[in-house]
């Protein structure tokens, strides 16, 4: 098969059909770093989306986020889980949003995607303050490091590449398989996503070079361990076992082996809480 010459533009065409919940979690972390803000800012960006919104009450009312009277609007929702949570909180709706379809492409479940999404952004959250990194960008990485899978997934629908990756690609590394058909594999795709989205580039570095973390700085390393925890967990996506092979000395995360398991079980703790949260 010719590989496809990769068009940028095929691509942003292609971001402009994305659930927008994403693009309003960027904007939210600027929004946050403002000290000038305040909750009222943040519901005047987030009924942008209605649909998002919805999300956002439906999870504020579960009892991850305590019993009590239920919250009816935006402002009653994040007013129940407090100003250091709406981050959180939107994160968790945003990736529910962006679960919504299977990968066709790649015979990835919404309930598979999601729950790797948020089982990684956990993990590398948990690690994050060890490395000296921020638990926000951190935890955002893990969260959209799969963005560029739904890209890739969209560009290549059609009759001709209906077998997808478990017919056609197996055997073949991933991102080979994803040039083949695409001329873009999805990490490179989900660094496009997030540059386009206004994501810090520290986070878009490190996703975008999470099947080769030497090129991502200390996030990368972070984020590339994370993935392969969250396969040893079991909550792998297909066809990536061979990208989280122990790593070389210069590129190992610095951090011991008990402390790992403690950010493995923090993130275990985190991730049944919010899959609860989300239903």
């Amino acid at each position: 098969m010719i590989a496809p010459t990769f068009s940028r533009e095929a691509l942003l065409h292609v971001v402009k059909n994305l659930p927008t919940a994403p693009r309003i979690l960027a904007q939210l972390g600027q929004l946050l770093l403002d000290p000038n803000s305040d909750l009222s800012d943040v519901v005047e960006l987030l009924k942008h989306d209605t649909g998002l919104t919805a999300r956002v009450i439906r999870v504020s009312n579960s009892p991850v986020y305590g019993a009590g009277s239920r919250a009816g609007s935006l402002d009653e929702a994040l007013l129940r889980v407090g100003f250091n949570e709406v981050y959180r909180l939107v994160g968790l709706a945003a990736v529910a949003q962006m679960s919504d379809d299977k990968l066709h492409q790649y015979g990835i479940s919404g309930v598979r995607f999601r729950e790797n999404s948020l089982f990684v952004a956990f993990l590398v959250e948990a690690m994050a303050p060890n490395l000296q990194l921020d638990p926000r960008s951190a935890y955002t990485a893990g969260l959209l490091r799969s963005t560029g899978k739904i890209a890739v997934d969209r560009l290549v629908t059609g009759p001709s590449y209906a077998k997808g990756y478990s017919v056609v690609g197996k055997g073949r590394p991933l991102d080979q398989w994803e040039q083949e058909v695409a001329g873009v594999d999805n990490a490179t795709a989900a660094g496009v996503v997030l540059e386009s989205w206004r994501f810090p580039e520290a986070t878009t570095a490190a996703v975008r070079s999470q099947y080769r973390p030497s090129d991502g700085g200390p996030l990368g390393k972070a984020l590339n361990l994370a993935c392969g925890l969250a396969e040893t967990a079991g909550f792998a996506l297909p066809a990536e076992q061979s990208y989280w092979k122990p790593a070389a000395p210069d590129l190992a995360v610095d951090l011991p082996e008990w402390e790992i398991e403690r950010c493995v079980a923090t993130a275990t703790s985190q991730f049944e809480r919010a899959r609860e949260a989300i239903g």
